[in-house]
């Protein structure tokens, strides 16, 4: 049998469950303004479905499951949404972290440099951020080879002792810098 057989009948039941609806949604949605724009969503679908809506139990039963099932249903919706939201913020977050990271970085490689004598910082700057071979420092700073080895020997030392859990971050970033510098050869 229809859920209502005409107008009169529905408002009746309006009246007499709204408030009553409104308190059972409450205490799923948390929220009084939710809580009656689920009610009335339902009071509404009904409405417009009522003439195909067969109902098996009492009135007061139905709008009740309708009522509880419109809440869950909301509940679900907003783990979607938050999940959405954290999904679409999370990126953000980790590339503020990573710049976070690479500053940190960056004033411990800075650190690190200032720790070392002025002819190994300049051998190891040659080296590391100019990328050029041994003999090229050799040459160019008129020492020997085995001087420039020895340099960086003991500069590598002190990066290893200074940077010690960035050295990874280091290794990612003279990577990066490798391969944008072989892409504008390319």
């Amino acid at each position: 049998m229809a859920l209502f057989k005409d107008p009169v009948q529905f408002e009746m039941a309006y009246k007499q469950f709204f408030s009553m609806l409104v308190g059972f949604a409450f205490q799923y949605v948390e929220d009084s303004d939710t809580a009656e724009d689920i009610v009335q969503e339902v009071f509404s679908n009904l409405w417009n479905q009522s003439e195909d809506l067969e109902v098996k139990t009492n009135m007061k039963s139905y709008l009740f499951g309708a009522v509880r099932n419109a809440c869950l249903n909301h509940l679900r919706h907003l783990k979607v949404v938050e999940s959405h939201a954290q999904a679409t913020l999370q990126p953000e977050e980790t590339d503020q972290a990573g710049f976070m990271e690479m500053d940190e970085l960056q004033e411990k490689l800075e650190s690190a440099l200032g720790q070392l004598p002025e002819k190994r910082r300049q051998i190891f700057e040659l080296s590391r951020f100019e990328d050029k071979k041994y003999h090229e420092i050799a040459e160019e700073l008129d020492i020997s080879v085995k001087t420039v080895e020895t340099q960086m020997s003991r500069a590598l030392k002190v990066m290893r002792e200074v940077l010690g859990s960035y050295l990874v971050y280091l290794i990612i970033f003279t990577l990066i810098m490798i391969l944008e510098g072989c892409r504008g050869k390319i």
